[in-house]
């Protein structure tokens, strides 16, 4: 809190109570509440699409389901700063759950806690209300959830956890590349025959299922096929020759996101090195290393934990290649925002290989590069938000 204080102290007229321009989500579900699917107008200041002379919000719609009963009550001036500030909070509650859960230590659990929501780039989403940043704040936190869910010891949290896997694929769809983990997860809870299991999970995500259908109507609604949400009409990827996802962006998309240390020059376009954006990946490869060595003298077999340890910075790396074909990386921003939504899945890693190591007090290590990465996207949120507020 003291962190979030200083970050609506210096950051000139914002505050929970500013407006928000960039409200796509409330506009969305005021639409919803009035019996339609598109906009009345274009509204040039925000992301539009454009589709047989109709105006539809562009972007993956579960937010704007969270944003229905504020909207019936309040209108679309929806206090969308303050929801983003809950939702960060919420996330911080769900990562200390986590680390509790895994390292059986409150001191430790509130910590790796604090260098996730602190001492990363996601602090530098965590408080902006606009239609891209709370959208990456909410998948965040059902990340987080549908992880929590699937560690529990009770069965049918796994409703909670595919619901929530769900809900976060449409809210960001690459966050589908982290579904097997999910999976995993609950499987190992199961401890069941794997064809007995395949069923029961059928039975499990039936809530997520009622879910995927509706977005999949939404969308055959409004454009005519299932799996389009809307950007592909926006002008400026339908004026782009090689249209939203291209792949000879790749290498480019990949050099900067991997080594642009390009950090003062404001405003910042298409981000910088995410690893120094989020320092807590640093943690996490030197761990990944410190378990690589110690399991060439171990031979005990392993179960599907240490298999989840093994794969899951390949499902980070693909996901950080899927963001590769993208025109944009993001747009404005600081530091390297489309990254953000691998965090969970580092978080994660991170605390399954620390519970497999000796516990001891040398894990406040972490503490350097957790200031470094909360001192940088202090700095770089508040001349962020200066600039709009």
């Amino acid at each position: 809190m003291i962190v979030v204080g200083l970050i609506y102290m210096f950051s000139g007229d914002f505050s929970v109570n500013a407006p928000n321009w960039f409200n796509s989500y409330s506009r969305q579900a005021d639409m919803w509440l009035n019996g339609r699917l598109d906009l009345e107008y274009n509204i040039p200041w925000l992301e539009i699409a454009m589709f047989e002379g109709r105006y539809f919000i562009s972007f993956p719609p579960f937010p704007s389901i969270v944003m229905l009963p504020f909207v019936f009550f309040m209108g679309v001036d929806t206090p969308d700063h303050l929801i983003a500030l809950v939702v960060s909070l919420l996330s911080l509650l769900y990562a200390y759950k986590i680390g509790e859960k895994l390292l059986d230590n409150k001191w430790y659990a509130g910590f790796l806690s604090l260098f996730l929501v602190v001492g990363t780039n996601y602090l530098h989403v965590a408080l902006w209300g606009a239609v891209w940043y709370i959208a990456q704040n909410m998948a965040f936190l059902l990340m987080l959830i549908a992880f929590y869910y699937a560690l529990t010891e009770k069965k049918h949290h796994a409703y909670i956890s595919l619901f929530a896997m769900c809900a976060a694929m449409g809210t960001r769809p690459f966050n589908a590349v982290y579904l097997p983990v999910v999976l995993c997860l609950i499987y190992r809870r199961e401890n069941i025959p794997f064809l007995q299991y395949v069923r029961k999970i059928f039975i499990y995500a039936i809530p997520a299922l009622a879910l995927g259908l509706f977005f999949m109507w939404l969308n055959f609604a409004r454009f005519g096929n299932i799996f389009e949400f809307g950007h592909n009409y926006l002008p400026e990827f339908v004026y782009d020759p090689h249209g939203q996802f291209y792949a000879g962006r790749i290498l480019s998309n990949l050099r900067r996101m991997f080594f642009d240390f390009n950090m003062t020059d404001f405003p910042l376009f298409h981000g910088f090195a995410f690893w120094v954006a989020s320092p807590i990946f640093i943690s996490y490869l030197v761990y990944y290393i410190i378990n690589i060595c110690k399991k060439r003298t171990d031979k005990k077999p392993g179960d599907i934990e240490d298999y989840l340890i093994l794969v899951l910075p390949l499902f980070v790396l693909i996901h950080i290649v899927a963001f590769s074909f993208h025109r944009t990386l993001g747009g404005h921003q600081f530091g390297s925002r489309y990254t953000v939504d691998t965090l969970a899945a580092v978080y994660l890693g991170l605390l399954l290989i620390i519970r497999r190591l000796p516990l001891n007090d040398r894990i406040y290590i972490n503490a350097i590069p957790m200031m470094f990465g909360m001192l940088l996207n202090f700095y770089g949120t508040i001349e962020f938000l200066q600039f709009y507020f």
